[in-house]
């Protein structure tokens, strides 16, 4: 899992020096920073480095018996990195969608173990850009679905797994 981490965060931050970058931190389901770079005019990579406190509807499984289910708070340590597609509205708005994958870490959930964690989600967005600074402001939801597991062969506990973020960027 570090190898995959590593892997993902270099791909993320080597692009080249020409394209336009934003950075800064997003807040609510996720709360921690978030990078933007983007490929073309309308297409981008946003990833997400966060902490997230959810209350999930789940149904979970522990060492093969049933461990709960319902509504379960949990703990999240992720990175999310989502590909978007923008349209561009009047007035310097943008609607966005696409979709990501989330890994990382889960705890918090009735038992004393911190779990891996690996999802899904889709990605559907507004954002607004200041004409007169590079500053970025931007809404969007992520449902998605999630399992965590102790190793890879094994899953313990899966979730539909939603986050609701706000975030803010400078334009660099």
């Amino acid at each position: 899992m570090k190898k995959l981490f590593t892997l993902a965060l270099v791909a993320l931050f080597s692009a080249s020096v020409m394209a336009q970058h934003e950075i800064g931190a997003v807040v609510g389901g996720l709360n921690g920073a978030s990078y933007k770079y983007w490929i073309s005019s309308n297409l981008a990579v946003q990833a997400d480095l966060a902490v997230g406190l959810t209350a999930a509807y789940t149904g979970a499984y522990w060492k093969g018996s049933k461990f709960g289910e319902g509504q379960m708070d949990h703990w999240d340590f992720m990175l999310n990195p989502n590909l978007a597609y923008h349209f561009d509205l009047p007035a310097n708005f943008k609607l966005y969608c696409g979709g990501g994958v989330g890994i990382g870490m889960l705890g918090g959930f009735g038992s004393s173990s911190i779990l891996g964690k690996a999802g899904a989600n889709a990605l559907v967005g507004a954002a607004y850009h200041f004409p007169s600074m590079p500053l970025v402001m931007a809404l969007d939801f992520r449902p998605g679905y999630a399992i965590g597991f102790e190793d890879a062969s094994y899953p313990h506990y899966s979730m539909f797994d939603w986050k609701i973020g706000f975030a803010v960027r400078y334009v660099l």
